[in-house]
């Protein structure tokens, strides 16, 4: 096996913890030390709107028992964020005083809000939905409140809405987004507008084509004033705009990057020994497009690639693929792959009553699929779609009955292969 190897992850995500098991395959002596720049077990952001909602408890909310650090030879310095990085001395700085030296070292600090350049000269506070702390924030100043303006209709913005309805039935809540859907990155436009109905079902209302420039004080409350002239009064504002890598701790550090840091398939960096996974790693995808990609699955994927080659093995990412999964007032949605057709592709269609199926085809293979109201396994999609399977002969099966369709063609796939 050789000489003992320094194992230094920044993070505790997905990716981190899946890096910690991959390096445990090949070398289960070697010191690994995850550093996380909050207090609290690791833990996935994607539950921050079940808890704000009351679904879920506080104490359900850890990725691993507390017993796994120990048991996998883990050392977790939680609350001890890096704040630089000298990649020719192998040593990081921390927050605090104090350094840590390493041999390998994988970058998995996930995602920040950004916050919308907005002129705000009263000082409105601006709440922001990634972490635990912005939670505690958000769940103390919803009490009492009747108006809220979320600021972005993707995936946080949308999670926060329906987390609020389900919290506080009466508040009314107002989504502005510049884009003229909602969902815009996940979902083709009908079927987006599918999903605006639902919630406007709820009370929700949405402010298209337009985004929020000023925020102000009048009678007490707050005001948005919005790009196309109107305004939306609150008693709460969140940003929910997108979010970006978490990466200023790397300034001046000599990496290549994007916007986020620049990784080959094996998540290596432009400097040997330091890798990238998760929200921070921008390469290539199953297409060849290079990009983040900030998504569980392909956190999980990058990590236990990363943690393979930190430990000698050489193992290649497959590449991401656009997946989603999403459930709003009970109704499931899923994503793979494209969702519109472009020239030369395509797409079929099926709907009735709320449950709904679309595929996009290039002659006969699946390259995407998204389904509403309708069991679907974005993992068959997804093996699907990479392989390029041959499914048009079973399309209108598939759009029937994504879930069962799905996977029954990955194991004929499998079974032709073998």
């Amino acid at each position: 096996m050789g000489a003992s190897l320094r194992h230094v992850i920044v993070g505790a995500g997905t990716a981190a913890l899946a890096a910690v098991e991959a390096i445990r395959v090949s070398r289960p002596a070697d010191p690994i030390t995850l550093l996380t720049a909050e207090p609290e077990a690791p833990y996935s952001p994607t539950v921050l709107p079940h808890l704000l909602a009351g679904r879920i408890d506080e104490s359900r909310i850890a990725l691993r028992p507390a017993a796994f650090f120990a048991s996998a030879g883990c050392r977790l310095l939680a609350g001890r964020p890096a704040v630089a990085l000298c990649a020719d001395r192998r040593v990081l700085r921390l927050a605090g005083g104090g350094e840590i030296e390493f041999d390998r070292l994988l970058v998995a600090s996930g995602s920040e809000p950004i916050l919308p350049a907005l002129d705000n000269p009263d000082a409105v506070p601006l709440h922001t939905f990634t972490r635990l702390a912005d939670l505690r924030g958000l769940s103390a100043a919803l009490e009492g409140t009747s108006r809220v303006a979320v600021l972005g209709a993707g995936l946080i913005g949308m999670e926060l809405a329906d987390a609020i309805v389900h919290r506080a039935p009466g508040a009314r809540v107002t989504v502005v987004e510049q884009e003229p859907q909602v969902l815009p990155r996940a979902f083709a436009r009908q079927d987006a507008g599918a999903v605006q109905e639902l919630f406007e079902s709820r009370g929700v209302e949405f402010r298209l084509g337009c985004r929020a420039v000023a925020l102000g004080r009048r009678d007490g409350a707050a005001l948005v004033t919005l790009s196309d002239g109107g305004s939306v009064e609150a008693d709460l504002v969140a940003a929910c705009v997108g979010v970006r890598p978490r990466l200023g701790f790397l300034a001046g550090a000599g990496l290549a990057m994007g916007r986020g840091l620049v990784v080959d398939r094996r998540m290596a960096t432009s400097i040997p020994g330091i890798y990238a996974a998760g929200d921070v790693a921008e390469g290539p995808g199953a297409d060849g497009t290079i990009g983040c990609h900030a998504v569980l699955p392909t956190a999980a994927g990058q990590g236990r690639v990363a943690g393979a080659n930190m430990a000698g093995r050489s193992v290649e990412h497959e590449g991401w693929l656009p997946a989603n999964v999403f459930s709003f007032f009970g109704r499931l949605l899923v994503s793979a792959g494209a969702t519109e057709a472009t020239e030369g592709q395509t797409r079929l269609e099926q709907a009735s009553g709320a449950r709904r199926g679309r595929l996009v085809l290039d002659g006969d293979r699946l390259v995407g699929a998204s389904f509403s109201g309708m069991p679907a396994d974005p993992g068959a999609l997804c093996w699907l779609i990479r392989e390029r399977v041959p499914v048009r002969a079973q399309a209108e099966l598939l759009l029937a009955r994504p879930l069962e369709t799905a996977r029954w063609l990955c194991a004929r796939a499998q079974r032709g292969a073998a």
